[in-house]
């Protein structure tokens, strides 16, 4: 399943100066990026935590394009995601256009960034692994995936709610979010038997959540 690049960044020892001389001293090296000051400290001001842009210039074939990259986590202040790709020149970007930045981003900052610290990614390419990372979560959904009648008898469905009680109970990193694309784009379901599934999951879920708060 294609998706949204996303994008993690870990630093060993912030400077001081923090992310923004980071950005500064990656912009400096590296031809193909810009590091806009006053945008990056406008930001970081509204966000309310370390935060920056990069911006791409014109060349390689990439869209016009500011990255912002933001710390989400107090507690981490070491730890960096990219929680948006905005275009400069345009409304949107599509899916490919933004992956297309993101990925040359990682390749020039990993690089650049060498032993100081790690860039993870998830995606673009999504798998169900990566979708329902636990093992007994993703065998109970694969078992569901399985049964002859999964959206009509009550036994196959019975089956799926096996998987909602599970997730119910422990949650992980599981992205339920992305189980209705998943079925749409890679398992070649309808948008309405799609979208009926995750609709039964996330009210699975809320029923389980007040049935445990009536207790």
């Amino acid at each position: 399943m294609k998706a949204h690049i996303e994008i993690a960044i870990s630093l060993k020892r912030p400077p001081r100066g923090g992310l923004h001389r980071v950005l500064r001293e990656f912009c400096d090296a590296k031809p193909d990026w810009d590091f806009p000051q006053r945008e990056s400290r406008d930001y970081r001001s509204h966000h309310g935590l370390d935060a920056g842009f990069v911006m791409t210039r014109d060349v390689n074939g990439l869209s016009a394009a500011a990255i912002a990259i933001a710390n989400c986590d107090e507690k981490h202040p070491k730890s960096f995601r990219v929680p948006n790709i905005v275009p400069r020149e345009c409304s949107c970007l599509n899916v490919d256009e933004y992956n297309a930045v993101g990925l040359a981003f990682v390749r020039d900052f990993r690089e650049w960034l060498g032993s100081r610290g790690a860039v993870r990614t998830i995606g673009p390419e999504r798998t169900l692994e990566d979708i329902i990372p636990g093992e007994k979560a993703r065998h109970l959904f694969e078992a569901w995936l399985r049964t002859p009648t999964p959206l009509s008898h009550p036994a196959d469905i019975d089956v799926l709610n096996r998987f909602i009680c599970h997730h119910f109970r422990h949650p992980g990193k599981t992205r339920t979010y992305e189980i209705e694309p998943y079925l749409l784009h890679d398992r070649g379901w309808s948008p309405q038997d799609a979208r009926s599934v995750a609709v039964r999951i996330a009210t699975g879920l809320e029923l389980l959540s007040a049935d445990r708060r009536f207790r």
